[in-house]
Parts: C-alpha cells; sequence; structure tokens
C-alpha cells in the first residue's frame, strides 16, 4: 500500500504542474488576443484616417460637385425617411 502512495505523489506533484503550466499558457494566450485586438482596431483606425484624408482632398480638389453630390444624397435620404 505504501508502495502504490508513493507511485501516486510523483503523478499528483506532475499534474498540479502541469495544471500551473496550462493555467500561465492560458492567461498568456488571453493577453496575445487582447493585444491582438488592440492592434486590429489601431489599423482599422489608421485606414479610416486615410480614407477620410482621401476623401477631404477629393472634396477640396472639386468643391462645387461635392456639394452637389452632398445635395443629392442628402435629398434622396430626405425622401425615403419620410415615406
Amino acid at each position: 500500500m505504501s508502495d502504490k502512495k508513493q507511485e501516486e505523489k510523483p503523478t499528483i506533484d506532475a499534474l498540479q504542474a502541469e495544471i500551473e503550466a496550462l493555467r500561465k499558457a492560458l492567461e498568456e494566450a488571453r493577453g496575445d488576443e487582447a493585444s491582438f485586438g488592440m492592434e486590429s482596431a489601431e489599423a482599422v483606425g489608421e485606414r479610416l484616417q486615410e480614407g477620410l484624408d482621401d476623401i477631404q482632398k477629393q472634396i477640396d480638389a472639386h468643391p462645387v460637385p461635392s456639394a452637389l453630390l452632398a445635395f443629392g444624397l442628402g435629398f434622396l435620404i430626405g425622401r425615403l425617411l419620410a415615406r
């Protein structure tokens, strides 16, 4: 019986060590996922800003057609919402 307890003890210690290693790996994975999400959000923000800059350049280059387009879209949206 004492032989059986001696055989189980290293197994329990090994399992506890394995559980601790898995816990640490899970915490690291969660941290990596959060940083990946932040990087993705930053990339989307940068692309959005670049798009807005491009739109601003087009409006500056062609102010009258841009104003007419904005007026036309506003008119159409207003007509659709009025129904």
